[in-house]
């Protein structure tokens, strides 16, 4: 979870998590309207419902959710919180989940900021081996796609190849239907391995990557329909 976000201190850890539970427990004793929703992020698909608090004890919120969120939660073993009422997004640790009640069990709540926020378009990461490349006059990394969306693509590469940031060529993606070439520029590194590029598309492009994407998205939904 922690990779997706940011932890925010607003007070102090204690004095922030009695602040978010206080405003939970206004939610469940329907002192403020409940609107929550939480997300959790599925190889990198968001998944989203509202939910509702059943009770507060010790810390420890109780809250009926919706199935597909049970099955996000169970491989990230917690959740985000989100609601107007909160000043911030909320991140929770899942305790334990009921899933034949759909139930989840949460606690150490704190104030995060999402980095999906502040994305654009959404990104998935992509089952199987689709193969990539980044060229130029100077440079040509190989590898695999890890994730991919419609303004950028994350490759993993060799650890011996040494590429600086913002050096700009062209991308090569062979989709299982199409070998698509774009112009790319290297945003930035993750860890050894991991290339961040991002694209310039046209229509043809856009439209051949919707497709795939949809795919893919469509794979992972039926993932956790299996799982559900």
């Amino acid at each position: 979870m922690l990779e997706h976000c940011k932890l925010l201190t607003i007070e102090d850890v204690h004095k922030d998590e009695a602040a978010i539970i206080s405003v939970l427990s206004a939610i469940m004793d329907l002192s403020l309207p409940n609107d929550i929703k939480l997300l959790n992020f599925y190889r990198e698909l968001p998944v989203s419902f509202g939910a509702s608090i059943e009770s507060i004890d010790r810390g420890v919120v109780q809250m009926k959710v919706h199935e597909m969120q049970v099955a996000s939660m169970l491989m990230q073993k917690g959740t985000f919180i989100r609601s107007s009422h909160l000043p911030h997004c909320v991140i929770a640790k899942v305790l334990r989940l009921r899933r034949q009640n759909c139930l989840a069990y949460l606690t150490q709540f704190s104030y995060v900021r999402i980095h999906a926020d502040q994305r654009v378009y959404v990104r998935v990461k992509v089952a199987g081996k689709i193969d990539a490349a980044f060229y130029n006059d100077k440079h040509m990394v190989r590898g695999r796609i890890e994730d991919i969306s419609f303004s950028g693509v994350a490759i993993k590469a060799p650890k011996e190849c040494m590429l600086e940031e913002n050096v700009e060529g062209t991308v090569s993606i062979w989709l299982p239907d199409a070998k698509l070439d774009l112009p790319g520029k290297l945003l930035k590194k993750q860890g050894d391995d991991l290339y961040i590029f991002g694209l310039e598309v046209d229509g043809k492009s856009e439209k051949i990557l919707s497709q795939f994407i949809f795919q893919q998205q469509s794979q992972i939904i039926r993932e956790l329909r299996d799982i559900c």
